[in-house]
This record gives C-alpha cells, sequence and structure tokens, in this order.
C-alpha cells in the first residue's frame, strides 16, 4: 500500500483564507482607492510623524544600550527633547541641564501671563478691557482745570510765634510769610535737644488758642504719668509751655486752650503699626474736622526708618485732600542729614533742617556773634513747595519763657530776616 501522506495542520489565518470568496472584502479590510478617516496617503506625512530615518527626541540611536549616552555628550547633560526637573509643558530646555535656570523661566512665563515671558509692568494693558465705558467711576480721578473758577491762590501762613514764622516768604519774596504754609506738610529735623518740640507745644497752644482744633500725635513718650510717679510728664510740659506762650493762667488755659487740643498715642511698645495710626488718625480728623497736626516724632512711627519717606508721602497726599497743616519733627543721623534721606526732602512740601555750625575761624565768629571754635544751632529753610524761602542760615536762640526756638539776637546784619508783611 503507498505511504499515507502526513496531514498538515493549517493556521487560522490559511483556513479563513481559503474559506473566503474571490471579490469579498474580510472585515476591516479596504475597499480599492478608498481610504478609511485619519489614514494617510501614500507619500503623505501625519502630523508629529518622524520621516524615515529621522530619529525622535530622546530616542537613541542604533547600536546603543540603556544608559549610554549620545555621541558628543557630557556627564550630566540631558538629551535633546528630554523634560527637566521642574518644567513645563512647551518650556524650552535650560542649557546644561540646569534645573534653577528651567524654574526662573518657569516663573517668568507665570509673572508674563498667557504663558509667554514679560514684563510683569505691562501685564495690566495685556488684559482685556472689562470696565464699562458707562461707569461714572472712569470720570472720578479725571480733573479739567479748564472748569475751576478760583485757578490762582495766594499762599496763606499759620502763625506759630517763632522762628518757623520767617523761614518762608510772600510770593514776591519780599516779606516773611508770618508763618507755616498752611495746608502743607512740613517736616522739621533736627539732633536733640535743639528745642523742636518745645517749639512745636508753643505753636500748638497758640493754633488752639486761636479757636482751630489740633491734634499732638505721641509717639516717643508717654504722655500722661498715672502713676504718679513724680516724673514731670509730657501732659504737664504741654501745660506750662502753653500756658507760658499764651498768658493763660491754668483755669483759662484749660477753657480756652485744653478743650481744643485732641492727644493721639501711636507708640511702638504697645505694638502699634503704621496702618493702626493711620486708622485712629483718619477717624480723629475727619469726625472732629482738625485741620492743624503735630507728629512728635514721624520717624518712631517706623522704628525701622526703612519706610519713613513713603509713609510721609501717603499722609501728605491725604492731608492735602481735608486741608490739614501738619508739621512732621524728625531726627538725624550722625551725618546730619533727615532721617529718611533725599526721599524724606523730596516728598515733604516743606523743610526746615537745624544745623550745628561750627565757628572754624575769627573772622566767622566775628560774624555769628560767637567764640572762635564755638558751635551753634542755625536753621535752613531746605524746600518750599508753594512759597519762596530765606535763603541764608538763621542762628537759633531760645525764647526765655516757653524755650521755643527764635531768631538770635546775633544774627548778622547781611543775613537779616525779614519782616511779615503788616
Amino acid at each position: 500500500m503507498p505511504p499515507k501522506k502526513k496531514k498538515t495542520s493549517k493556521s487560522a489565518d490559511a483556513e479563513g483564507a481559503e474559506q473566503q470568496q474571490p471579490g469579498m472584502m474580510q472585515p476591516g479590510m479596504m475597499q480599492p482607492n478608498m481610504m478609511q478617516p485619519n489614514m494617510m496617503q501614500p507619500g503623505m506625512q501625519q502630523p508629529g510623524m518622524m520621516q524615515p530615518g529621522m530619529q525622535q527626541p530622546g530616542m537613541m540611536q542604533p547600536g546603543m544600550q540603556p544608559g549610554m549616552m549620545q555621541p558628543g555628550m557630557q556627564p550630566g547633560m540631558m538629551q535633546p527633547g528630554m523634560m527637566q526637573p521642574g518644567m513645563m509643558p512647551g518650556m524650552m530646555p535650560a542649557a546644561g541641564g540646569n534645573p534653577m535656570f528651567a524654574m526662573m523661566q518657569m516663573m517668568q512665563m507665570m509673572m508674563g501671563g498667557g504663558g509667554m515671558p514679560g514684563d510683569p509692568a505691562a501685564a495690566p494693558f495685556a488684559r482685556p478691557h472689562t470696565v464699562d465705558d458707562d461707569d461714572a467711576g472712569l470720570d472720578a480721578e479725571i480733573i479739567r482745570p479748564a472748569t475751576f473758577d478760583d485757578l490762582i491762590k495766594a499762599q496763606e501762613g499759620v502763625p506759630l510765634g517763632s522762628v518757623f514764622d520767617l523761614l518762608c516768604l510772600t510770593d514776591d519774596g519780599q516779606n516773611a510769610l508770618g508763618g507755616v504754609p498752611q495746608g502743607c506738610t512740613i517736616a522739621i529735623a533736627g539732633p536733640p535737644g535743639a528745642g523742636k518740640t518745645r517749639t512745636a507745644l508753643a505753636g500748638l497752644a497758640r493754633v488752639a488758642l486761636s479757636g482751630e482744633k489740633v491734634l499732638f500725635v505721641v509717639a516717643e513718650e508717654g504722655f500722661h504719668d498715672e502713676e504718679g510717679s513724680g516724673r514731670d510728664d509730657l501732659c504737664s510740659r504741654m501745660v506750662k509751655i502753653g500756658m507760658a506762650a499764651t498768658g493763660l493762667d491754668e483755669k483759662a488755659f484749660r477753657e480756652k486752650v485744653l478743650d481744643k487740643i485732641y492727644v493721639l498715642e501711636s507708640q511702638y511698645h504697645k505694638n502699634h503699626t503704621w496702618d493702626d495710626f493711620i486708622t485712629k488718625y483718619r477717624y480723629l480728623t475727619e469726625r472732629e474736622e482738625i485741620r492743624f497736626v503735630i507728629i512728635d516724632s514721624l520717624n518712631m512711627l517706623d522704628p525701622t526708618k526703612n519706610r519713613t519717606a513713603d509713609h510721609l508721602s501717603a499722609l501728605k497726599t491725604y492731608n492735602h485732600e481735608i486741608g490739614v497743616t501738619c508739621i512732621c519733627i524728625g531726627q538725624i543721623r550722625d551725618t546730619g542729614q533727615p532721617a529718611g534721606g533725599e526721599a524724606l526732602q523730596h516728598t515733604a512740601d516743606v523743610v526746615f533742617l537745624i544745623e550745628e555750625m561750627s565757628l572754624g575761624s575769627k573772622e566767622i565768629a566775628a560774624q555769628w556773634g560767637g567764640k572762635y571754635r564755638d558751635k551753634i544751632h542755625v536753621i535752613r529753610a531746605v524746600k518750599s513747595v508753594t512759597t519762596p524761602t530765606f535763603q541764608h542760615p538763621v542762628r537759633l536762640g531760645r525764647e526765655e519763657t516757653t524755650g521755643a526756638l527764635v531768631v538770635h539776637e546775633s544774627q548778622p546784619e547781611e543775613f537779616a530776616v525779614l519782616p511779615p508783611k503788616g
């Protein structure tokens, strides 16, 4: 018998092919000249596909084993296209694979807005305009000077009865103003013991006697000794200086002067901040309609002395809005310049600076009525934005009854101060 042929098994694919009739399409097969959706014709390249022979970013070259570096790369470098630590999608790799640089780039993108690096100052201009053009608030801060009736004004003065009344001049520069410029924020800086506080207290009493409500801001020391420790406290000194300045006895002084005086304690040891001070300051000035203020001292409202000029700028703008005349007593540094520096001098409306002058020659000593090598105190009007100023230093003396600062009798004749306009 002829040997039987060994039957071989067929694969499932082969059996399926034998069962298919000619011309029939298998499931999933395409008819001629037909394309399925998203399929590419020969020669076309889908977006993101690599052409033959091209290497995708981060892929190893043929023949390279995992962990091997591409030719030319140094240890620590990242392969092109690989994400660095801290990178966001769409960010460019940092040179040398520096993650700190990548983090800085990410922060720039976040600050610039829209995922693109940019200047933060320009960000408000990049936002869409969302304010309704019919909103009346848009016109609230727009000023049309042509609509004002009182365009030209003459600077008025607030008399304090001291040397401060003589340092600012009238518009023509021929006479002293006769007071500190009304409605201005004034900085007075000088060394300790020069008489700043006593002069301010005497002026405060005189302004209150005229019928004006006044505010005294205390930041350097306690105002009233309630414990009765025997200290001649600031309240006692204010009353004694005020009585001498006004010529009133205690009973009359209480009725005519003290009734117009308000005292605000804003002290660092009580954890009072600048914001606390401003809240109380606005409350008092607006509720009581106070228009004359003395702050002793401005520097102690910010013990760090890092933002004195910024605080004064904000205070000045508010004072302008409601018409407050404010005298800020300040300290000076070892250099002789006010604490707050040039920024403080630029910010205040008026700056008076008390300085120590050395009579370094016999000629200078004779000119200023002193002895050779003596030291005297003089005051200068550094600036005034609303008036001319007296251009020469003025030697300081003390009023006998109050201790307030006045012009010394030895002021040189060639530097004689101008009298107030009669």
